[in-house]
Formats: C-alpha cells, sequence, structure tokens
C-alpha cells in the first residue's frame, strides 16, 4: 500500500475539520495581519512526527496567503 502524498493528506476529512477549528478559534482571520478578507491557510509552527491533523493545536495559526 502507498503512502498518500502530503496534498492529498490535506483532502483528508480529518484535516479539514482541524483547519476549521483552528479558522474559528482564531476568529477567522489572520493570525499576523488581522486580514479577514483575503484567503486563509493554517500555518504549522513546526513540523513533527506523525500526521497534520495530529499536531498540537498551539501549533498552527492561521495567516492569509500573504503573510
Amino acid at each position: 500500500m502507498s503512502k498518500a502524498s502530503y496534498e492529498d493528506k490535506l483532502k483528508d476529512p480529518r484535516w479539514q475539520r482541524k483547519r476549521l477549528e483552528i479558522f474559528q478559534r482564531d476568529g477567522w482571520k489572520c493570525w499576523n495581519c488581522g486580514d479577514e478578507k483575503t484567503t486563509l491557510h493554517v500555518h504549522h509552527l513546526e513540523y513533527g512526527e506523525g500526521e497534520p491533523w495530529e499536531i498540537d493545536n498551539d501549533l498552527l495559526r492561521t495567516v492569509c496567503e500573504n503573510c
């Protein structure tokens, strides 16, 4: 069985739930600049072992695509 690519893992429902959780926690705005209109992403402050959705929420931040 082949391993899923990182891109495939970001499509996983577990990551999608985690992503929404982080957006909600951060008030749907960029952690750095406060932008609420630009496309938002969840940024990992550290990459550890395991799957993207297993990362502790304290190591995840909402950022706009400009930051």
